[in-house]
């Protein structure tokens, strides 16, 4: 027999002696006896959460939005019309997605009617900050229309 294969063997009945040993001693363990966790104490029900007004909640995100208006049409909207005798009018919508503690979690923007020179949407999503509103309680979902001029 040569020498790789002595070895091989070897640590095959190693192997085999060690599982058979270890099975063993984990067949010889005691069983855990099942013990019964005691009941909670008895606490004092919770309240049902507050009815959250949606349209309280929408008008704040106008508010929000409003408050960032004219920081939008001077950053991103006059740059882009300047030289024109009539500026257009355009007109977005921004939907928005608050979490209960009245972080934004999601905003989209909405070109409506015709098409727009890409910069002022690309400019408006970069120039708005993340809104906050008051504490709905639950998730809220607002769209709000904004136009310019």
């Amino acid at each position: 027999m040569s020498t790789s294969t002595a070895i091989l063997l070897a640590g095959a009945m190693i192997a085999l002696g060690l599982f058979f040993g270890l099975r063993g001693l984990m067949a010889s363990a005691p069983e855990p006896t099942p013990t019964i966790a005691p009941a909670p104490p008895p606490t004092q029900a919770t309240p049902a959460p507050a009815v959250v007004d949606l349209e309280t909640s929408r008008r704040h995100v106008a508010n929000a939005l409003a408050y960032h208006r004219a920081t939008l049409r001077q950053g991103c909207y006059l740059p882009q019309v300047a030289g024109q005798q009539t500026p257009p009018t355009l007109e977005f919508e921004f939907n928005f997605t608050f979490d209960a503690g009245g972080r934004q979690v999601t905003r989209g923007l909405v070109e409506k009617g015709r098409k727009y020179p890409p910069e002022i949407t690309a400019c408006m999503l970069a120039k708005l900050p993340a809104l906050r509103i008051p504490q709905p309680g639950q998730v809220v979902t607002a769209t709000i229309p904004l136009s310019f001029p």
